[in-house]
């Protein structure tokens, strides 16, 4: 697959003259945006590019394998550092995010830089703020993504085993292990090409989905006791309270992939996992076939997505949340039934 010749030579020229490039991804980095993020600083370190990594939020544990990943300034705690690098970039790169909100704290910061801006990102109606903008939502993820734009620059000989396995991590991790419908010919194409750099397919999933603790089993015990299938909606609710995570000792990443569980029961359409923390709850939408939860997210819980993967919140209490919600998924009745 190629991408945009024109977009490719405007990235080079701003890749190749900037003196001072910072990384960023959105809050609560997930896979898809820590892999992309150590991915192109490994290929970029390579290419002896002044090149910082800079997110708004510690990441979890299960991500801290990325080779490159100890370098990284979390705004949360290193704020004048954050602070100081953004400042002095002539270069920002946007990964796997296409809207100032969805960097937490760092919003105003990068906001406001006079930089130059990439944005390379696979979610549904970007801003444009961006110098130059890859974006594309038939791609799996913002790491299929880069790959193409890599392979674009003439730069694949820089993508080493490293670089290979946090590029595969998020396309793994947003595809649900190559299950969802965002996955094509063309992701698999791009997994055999980091096969080809030395992944192991087998101790990725490992690394990344054997991180079970006690308690992050009895949180999801948890969360699966207090799930509620609606009466004549093929509709999943799962929950957890601010108690129930204390009581789980709850860390960053516990509840990755909870919101999955409810849809694969039988004949369920829509699965939605609210988690109440940081003074909102959290809000996760997955879907089947043609409902789609981007709209549902933006409609309704200041939210968005992809089609059949969305995320929002709520300022209300989690029970004034779960009835808001059963208030509204009625009036998507007909929606649902044709999905």
């Amino acid at each position: 697959m190629k991408i945009e010749s024109a977009l490719i030579e405007k990235a080079r020229q701003l890749l190749e003259t900037s003196r001072s490039i910072v990384i960023t991804n959105h809050i609560n980095p997930d896979g898809d945006a820590m892999g992309s993020a150590m991915g192109l600083y490994g290929v970029l370190k390579k290419l002896n590019k002044p090149v910082n990594a800079v997110i708004p939020n510690p990441y979890p544990d299960f991500l801290r394998w990325m080779v490159g990943a100890e370098r990284v300034v979390t705004f949360e705690g290193q704020e004048e550092e954050a602070t100081a690098l953004v400042n002095g970039a002539d270069l920002i790169i946007h990964l796997d995010y296409n809207a100032f909100s969805r960097s937490g704290g760092m919003e105003s910061l990068l906001a406001e830089s006079a930089a130059q801006k990439i944005m390379i990102d696979h979610h549904q109606q970007p801003q444009d703020f961006a110098t130059v903008t890859f974006s594309d939502t038939a791609m799996s993820s913002t790491c299929e993504l880069l790959y193409h734009i890599l392979a674009g620059l003439n730069w694949e000989g820089y993508i080493g085993q490293h670089e290979a396995e946090c590029l595969y991590t998020g396309i793994m991790t947003d595809t649900g292990s190559f299950r969802f419908n965002s996955t094509t010919l063309y992701t698999h194409q791009v997994a055999g090409a980091l096969l080809e750099k030395g992944v192991e397919p087998n101790a990725m999933a490992s690394r990344v989905y054997d991180i079970n603790t006690p308690f992050r089993l009895k949180l999801l015990s948890t969360a699966l006791n207090a799930m509620e299938v609606m009466e004549n909606l093929p509709v999943a609710i799962i929950k957890l309270s601010a108690r129930d995570l204390s009581e789980n000792q709850y860390k960053k990443g516990d509840t990755e992939g909870f919101v999955n569980y409810g849809l694969s029961m039988l004949g369920v359409k829509l699965s939605v996992f609210m988690v109440e923390k940081d003074g909102l709850v959290k809000i996760s939408f997955r879907s089947k076939g043609d409902f789609d939860v981007n709209l549902l997210a933006r409609a309704h819980f200041n939210g968005g997505g992809h089609k059949n993967a969305a995320g929002g919140a709520s300022d209300e209490s989690l029970e004034a949340t779960v009835n808001h919600f059963k208030e509204i998924i009625v009036d998507y009745r007909d929606a649902l039934e044709k999905a």
